[in-house]
């Protein structure tokens, strides 16, 4: 088992899981401004006589769910934040891998070394 690029996939998936990190924080921010210009909107909703249309906690939080449901970024958003969760898996997955296929490599390696001697350097 002659591999030694391991350090480089490693380092790559790495790289590769830091960016999709980065972009579901990117997304997380974004659901967080709809959410809150939704929050806002539901908070200073009137009644004709000028009440609050949502008087308590329970209401506005139910108003809020019903109006995410209801707005297309954020259902969009959501789908692109499942969709990055389940890169972050594969690639948390490929890089604990790689790494558990690298020590295994090592330790074989010092396995072949002890059995053999060490390679004479001339």
């Amino acid at each position: 088992m002659e591999n030694f690029n391991y350090p480089e996939q490693i380092e790559r998936a790495s790289l590769d899981l830091a960016g999709v990190q980065r972009e579901a924080a990117t997304l997380r921010e974004r659901l967080a401004e709809i959410e809150a210009i939704l929050t806002l909107e539901i908070i200073n909703a009137k009644t004709p006589e000028g009440k609050p249309l949502y008087s308590n906690e329970a209401a506005r939080n139910a108003e809020l769910i019903r109006r995410l449901k209801d707005n297309e970024d954020a259902v969009e958003i959501k789908r692109m934040l499942e969709r990055a969760d389940e890169r972050r898996a594969g690639l948390l997955a490929h890089v604990e891998r790689s790494r558990g296929e690298f020590k295994l490599f090592l330790l074989d390696r010092q396995a072949e070394i002890t059995a053999h001697g060490a390679p004479h350097l001339s």
